[in-house]
């Protein structure tokens, strides 16, 4: 751990200096700019871990290059609005999860591009608990194993929404996105970010643990849109950096919201067909497609309707 720490150390002092206001958003030109008072917050996430891998150091390693290339910052581009997200009213900023405007029964919704940012997998870990309904209860995010103290990063660029003690989340972290999202990190050991403050993709907001109603060390992350949970797993990957397409689709009944993937394919009912015949049709089971279409149990299907099948 100690020959780890010199190293990181190392990394930081080797040949420039700067000054930590310098580690602001400059809204005229909507940049952030990433100096050694970022990449030191960075860093000291990863001190408190027993071990470092190969994988992150040779990340600090090549931010300090970006560094050192610049001389004395490294200027990302961000979204010009991001310092400025407020999805509520004042009021509404107080609850963790406000109702907004009604969702439409099918709106587009651009996931990542070069204005919202990219995604980056908030932490690598077996998938304990999906989202769904759980023992007689719904469970509205995905639940993955972790130890504690291991560095949870965000999803997304966005900005702090909340970063508190709440009831049977624990320390939750939860991040407005561009787009009208937000994520959600929850059951923490420790919190690295302020509401408020501006992140970007990737960088830690805080440490695993089991605060709050948890029976062990584990990240519950959920995605919400207007307030309304979806499945994560329809959306993104939870083993790499990556989402399944760079637009989604958000499909609003009245037996439920769910999101998935822009390029999914979609089944126009005909007449006479029932879920049953939709699902052999496509060798899905019951269950995978009624969890695809957003709804726990089956309704009567009308002519024309679409339902999603991959």
């Amino acid at each position: 751990m100690i020959r780890w720490f010199f190293i990181l150390i190392g990394i930081f002092f080797c040949g420039f200096v700067l000054q930590a206001q310098q580690d602001s958003i400059t809204r005229k030109s909507a940049t952030l700019l990433v100096t050694k008072a970022y990449l030191s917050h960075y860093v000291d996430s990863l001190l408190e871990l027993e071990k470092v891998d190969e994988a992150t150091i040779e990340l600090v390693k090549y931010y300090h290059s970006l560094l050192k290339q610049n001389q004395l910052s490294y200027t990302i581009t961000l979204n010009p609005n991001l310092s400025d997200l407020n999805f509520y009213d004042q009021q509404d900023e107080k609850v963790l999860f406000p109702t907004t405007d009604t969702i439409g029964t099918f709106e587009r919704l651009k996931l990542e591009n070069e204005q919202l940012s990219f995604y980056t997998l908030p932490r690598s870990g077996i998938v304990t608990s999906h989202y769904g309904w759980r023992d007689g209860r719904m469970h509205k995010g995905i639940d993955i194993d972790l130890r504690r103290g291991d560095p949870v990063v965000a999803a997304f660029d966005g900005k702090v929404r909340v970063a508190k003690n709440s009831g049977g989340f624990g320390n939750v972290v939860i991040i407005m996105h561009p787009n009208g999202l937000e994520t959600v990190y929850a059951h923490l050991s420790k919190m690295k970010v302020k509401p408020g403050q501006v992140v970007l993709s990737g960088q830690p907001i805080g440490l695993g643990g089991s605060t709050g109603r948890s029976s062990g060390p584990h990240l519950h992350f959920e995605i919400r849109y207007k307030g309304q949970a979806v499945n994560p797993e329809n959306i993104v990957s939870l083993n790499e950096s990556k989402t399944y397409c760079p637009e989604i689709i958000i499909k609003n009944t009245r037996h439920g919201v769910c999101a998935y993937p822009g390029n999914s394919f979609l089944h126009t009912v005909q007449k006479g067909e029932s879920w049953h015949a939709i699902a052999n049709k496509y060798g899905l089971s019951m269950h995978q497609l009624m969890a695809m279409n957003g709804t726990k149990k089956r309704y009567y299907l009308k002519v024309g309707q679409t339902l999603r099948v991959d």
